[in-house]
């Protein structure tokens, strides 16, 4: 992998570890990737119709962790419906389904769009997040 993308991959992994899940939160919910044993649980709550807060805990790899760094960079103060039409926009990207990258910060995924296996790692944290926004 590229060293200036891994560099930048590894800059979300560090993002996902600084943010705490919260019990309280409205919403909630967990993902795992039996392939690869990856857990990610998230807690979101909404202030004025967006998200306000984020809390994340990733229990996988480091992919999984810039997947969830790459979530909280993107979802706080956007609407459920716009993370889930994010959701869909990267999941296409990355599947290689779509040319461009849904944005700046999304490309920097681009080496992973090569291995196929590692899509549902970088992709986790966007599936819990929006199965407890679903709740809203």
């Amino acid at each position: 992998m590229d060293a200036l993308y891994q560099k930048q991959i590894l800059e979300f992994a560090k993002l996902s570890r600084t943010r705490e899940l919260d019990p309280a939160a409205p919403y909630q919910a967990s993902r795992d990737n039996p392939t690869c044993g990856d857990r990610v649980d998230v807690s979101l709550q909404l202030d004025n119709g967006t998200i306000s807060h984020i809390g994340i805990k990733v229990r996988g790899c480091a992919l999984c962790e810039a997947g969830a760094g790459l979530l909280i960079e993107k979802f706080v103060g956007i609407t459920p419906d716009d993370a889930s039409r994010m959701t869909a926009q990267f999941s296409r990207w990355i599947g290689k389904e779509r040319d461009e990258p849904p944005n700046e910060d999304m490309a920097k995924f681009m080496p992973v769009r090569d291995i196929r296996n590692r899509h549902k790692c970088v992709l986790l944290a966007f599936q819990a997040a929006n199965e407890a926004l679903a709740q809203s």
